[in-house]
């Protein structure tokens, strides 16, 4: 007979610390001196998500589409922001590039969401935005961090190229085309990975979580397809709409490459 729930009590939870303390021993053994850096992960793994687990059960209780709002772009801002701080390289005016493709992505794919597919009601009840638009936010962050590393790399190897191309009355779009579809194509390799082997090879922590608190495994599968879905669609657009704003930073207004931003932070 299946469990209808998997209670976890904070015992069980000090149990798992059993994980860490066999990392600790593998890494130990290794010699990778990675141990207090996980000491420090790991305490405040629990402590930030402890923290997080209270303050969620208090945005739960608001039920205002301001509040929602007003919260979802907080959250976007931030990930703009440490979007923004972890480049390696100075690229201007990449914050509003952040936020303009996260913010896009965004109110496309969570309103389509909210509106059509799940029926919130109300539509922005905080039991669906907070944790989708999370989501979202958090996938599109990591993957315009990759494109733009990865476009700046793609421009330093394509650099003469890049000028040749200028030289002979290429437009700069046109110029750097190749660079913007191999950095895409990158950051996408993952997501299309996951989606090849979900289900064969892995079990997704959202459906697996579904199931563990008493989710029918069928109900939770359409919720975890159509995450795969929204991941995708999020990485695809949020990519394109960054790189159309930041590809024209890396030019002057006389149509040449800035080599100065090609250099890493110092």
């Amino acid at each position: 007979m299946r469990p209808d729930f998997y209670i976890l009590s904070w015992n069980d939870l000090l149990v798992s610390l059993l994980f860490i303390a066999f990392s600790i021993f593998l890494i130990k053994k290794w010699k990778l001196g990675l141990e207090n850096t996980l000491l420090v992960g790991t305490l405040r793994t629990f402590v930030q998500l402890t923290l997080m687990g209270y303050v969620l059960t208090w945005f739960f209780d608001q039920q205002h589409w301001a509040f929602m709002l007003t919260l979802l772009f907080i959250m976007i801002v931030i990930a703009s922001y440490e979007g923004t701080r972890r480049q390696k390289n100075d690229i201007p005016h990449f914050f509003p590039a952040m936020l303009a493709a996260l913010l896009g992505s965004a109110v496309l794919i969570l309103g389509t969401i909210l509106l059509f597919i799940l029926d919130v009601e109300p539509w922005y009840s905080p039991y669906a935005a907070i944790p989708i638009g999370g989501m979202i936010i958090g996938n599109g962050l990591n993957s315009t961090a990759l494109t733009a590393n990865r476009f700046v790399s793609e421009l330093k190897h394509r650099e003469k190229e890049i000028e040749t191309l200028l030289a002979l009355g290429a437009t700069p779009k046109l110029a750097v085309y190749d660079s913007m579809k191999a950095s895409i194509h990158a950051a996408l390799i993952p997501n299309i990975n996951a989606m090849m082997t979900v289900g064969l090879v892995q079990l997704p922590g959202v459906m697996t979580g579904q199931i563990l608190a008493g989710i029918d495994p069928i109900i939770a599968v359409r919720y975890q397809i159509m995450i795969m879905y929204m991941w995708f669609t999020t990485a695809t657009l949020a990519n394109m709409i960054m790189l159309a704003i930041v590809y024209r930073q890396f030019f002057t207004k006389k149509l040449q490459l800035r080599r100065e931003l090609l250099r890493e932070k110092a």
